[in-house]
């Protein structure tokens, strides 16, 4: 198997126009929630959006600092003000544990929201451009699962920008479906 192309200015534009894109519409995604919306559970089984906004945003902060720009998680900060102090859920967190993720105030949630977002643009924009060509797995663990970047990157190691397209732009993406069903849900439109 061929080497992957190096990144460049022209994936960094692109990446940085995806991520506007998909950020901009979870914003969109949340700009009308109530608290009792978000927090809103159908059935057992079935998650709030207070979880998949908790698992997508959580998630981009965890991966921009770890890949990106090596500071500290802003949920840090801001979890005491959204009121969920729990940890921010990933791949593998307990049923009973996402289920039980509710906010106590939106509004902190979208300024936090909003944080990442900003810090997300930032990142892409002022990272070297070298840093994106960097090893970010080396190994893979013996049970990757379906996790998408292993499916992206079938073999070899896997450079950030790779992880960068799996772990936040695609998952992104993906949960944005997952919140305008729940946006639907509870009786209000899609965003996309």
């Amino acid at each position: 198997m061929r080497e992957p192309d190096p990144a460049d200015e022209l994936w960094r534009r692109a990446f940085a126009a995806r991520m506007t894109a998909v950020n901009t519409l979870l914003e969109k995604a949340t700009a009308d929630l109530t608290l009792a919306q978000v927090n809103h559970r159908e059935r057992a089984g079935v998650l709030s959006i207070a979880f998949s906004l908790a698992h997508v945003v959580g998630g981009q902060d965890r991966n921009v600092a770890r890949l990106l720009d090596g500071g500290p998680l802003l949920w840090d900060s801001w979890a005491t003000k959204v009121g969920y102090a729990g940890a921010m859920p990933q791949r593998g967190t307990p049923m009973s544990v996402a289920e039980a993720i509710q906010f106590k105030d939106v509004d902190a949630w979208r300024s936090y929201q909003q944080a990442v977002f900003a810090r997300t643009g930032a990142a892409i924009a002022n990272a070297p451009l070298a840093r994106f060509d960097e090893i970010a797995i080396a190994e893979r663990p013996k049970k990757a699962g379906g996790a998408f970047v292993f499916l992206f990157v079938p073999s070899g190691p896997i450079r950030v920008w790779q992880t960068l397209e799996a772990y936040v732009f695609q998952h992104a993406a993906r949960h944005l479906g997952e919140i305008e069903h729940g946006r639907a849900l509870v009786g209000l439109g899609g965003v996309s």
